[in-house]
C-alpha cells in the first residue's frame, strides 16, 4: 500500500514539474515601465505633440518630449548617408523615444538633404515615419506619421517645395535592427528617405 502511494506521489509531482517547466517555455519582453505609461498615455501625447507640429517654430526647437527612464541617457545617433555619385544623400534622421520632434544634431542632416534635393530639381522623396517596437501597433502608426510630417515640415521651411515629398508611416512593422534593447530601439526610432 505505502509503495503504490509512493508511486503515484512521484507521479503527480513529475506531471506538476512538466506542467511548470512548459509553462515558462516561453519567456516574454520586458519593456520599461515608463513605456507602458507613455502607452497609458497615448491620447495626451498624441495631443501634444499634433499641438507642437502646428506651431511654426516647433520644428527647429531643440526640446524634446519628457523621456523616463534610460532613454534620456541615450547618445544622438549621427545620420546614416547614401553615396551617390559625388553627392552625400541624407537617408535616414534619427529621434528621442516617444517624440516626433527633430533634435538639434538632426538638423544637419536635413539641411543637407535640403542641399541635395534643391541640386536634383527632378529629385522626389518618400518619407518613411518608423518607430521601435514598444507601445501598441495603432499608436507606433501614428507616431511614425508625425515624425514623417515633422522631416517633411523642416524641409518645406528649407526651401522644398510639398509636392516633391510624400510621407507614409510603418510604425513598427519595419525595424533597421532587430532586436529588443535600447542600442537597436534607437536605430529604428527614425525617419528615412527613399528617393524616386
Amino acid at each position: 500500500m505505502n509503495k503504490k502511494r509512493s508511486i503515484t506521489f512521484c507521479l503527480v509531482c513529475m506531471i506538476l514539474s512538466i506542467m511548470l517547466v512548459a509553462s515558462c517555455g516561453k519567456k516574454k519582453v520586458e519593456t520599461d515601465p515608463a513605456a507602458a505609461t507613455t502607452t497609458d498615455t497615448a491620447a495626451d501625447t498624441k495631443t501634444t505633440d499634433d499641438a507642437a507640429a502646428a506651431s511654426a517654430d516647433a520644428a527647429t526647437d531643440e526640446g524634446t518630449a519628457a523621456v523616463a527612464g534610460d532613454d534620456t541617457a541615450t547618445t544622438k545617433e549621427t545620420a546614416h548617408v547614401a553615396h551617390m555619385g559625388d553627392k552625400t544623400n541624407v537617408s535616414d534622421i534619427f529621434f528621442d523615444y516617444d517624440s516626433s520632434e527633430i533634435l538639434s544634431g538632426e538638423t544637419a542632416a536635413l539641411e543637407a538633404k535640403a542641399a541635395w534635393l534643391k541640386s536634383n530639381p527632378k529629385a522626389k522623396t518618400t518619407i518613411e515615419g518608423h518607430c521601435d517596437e514598444r507601445g501598441t501597433s495603432e499608436y507606433n502608426l501614428a507616431l511614425g506619421d508625425r515624425r514623417a510630417a515633422r522631416a517633411k515640415s523642416f524641409l518645406e521651411k528649407l526651401g522644398i517645395s510639398a509636392d516633391r515629398m510624400e510621407t507614409v508611416s510603418y510604425g513598427e512593422e519595419k525595424p533597421a535592427v532587430v532586436g529588443h534593447t535600447e542600442e537597436a530601439w534607437s536605430k529604428n526610432r527614425r525617419a528615412h528617405f527613399s528617393d524616386k
